[in-house]
C-alpha cells in the first residue's frame, strides 16, 4: 500500500459554487495542489473513504509525487487549494507523516 505524505481536512466546492459536476472516483483522485502560490501534483487517497461529493468536507490522506519538493514546507495548519480547471475545494494540513 501506497504511504501518504500527510493527512488533511479537505472541503470539495458544491457545483453551484464552482464546484465538481459530480462525485470523486472512490479509490484516489489527482489534483494539483495549490500552496503559496506554486502547483505540486498530489493523489488524495479514498480507498477508506470512498467518493467525496461536492459540498462534503472529510478528513484524507495524501500522497505528493515529488513530496521533496512540499513536504518540508508544509506544517499543520498550512492551507492550500485543489485545482481542476478552477479551484475545486481547499483544504489544511492536519498531521504530516
Amino acid at each position: 500500500m501506497v504511504k501518504p505524505n500527510i493527512i488533511a481536512k479537505v472541503y470539495l466546492y458544491p457545483t453551484d459554487e464552482g464546484g465538481r459536476q459530480g462525485p470523486t472516483p472512490s479509490n484516489y483522485i489527482g489534483f494539483p495542489l495549490e500552496f503559496e502560490g506554486s502547483y505540486y501534483d498530489c493523489r488524495l487517497l479514498l480507498d477508506d473513504i470512498g467518493s467525496i461529493s461536492p459540498g462534503e468536507t472529510v478528513e484524507v490522506p495524501i500522497i505528493f509525487l515529488y513530496s521533496e519538493l512540499i513536504v518540508p514546507k508544509l506544517k499543520i495548519g498550512s492551507k492550500f487549494r485543489l485545482w481542476e480547471r478552477g479551484f475545486k475545494g481547499d483544504g489544511v494540513v492536519l498531521d504530516i507523516l
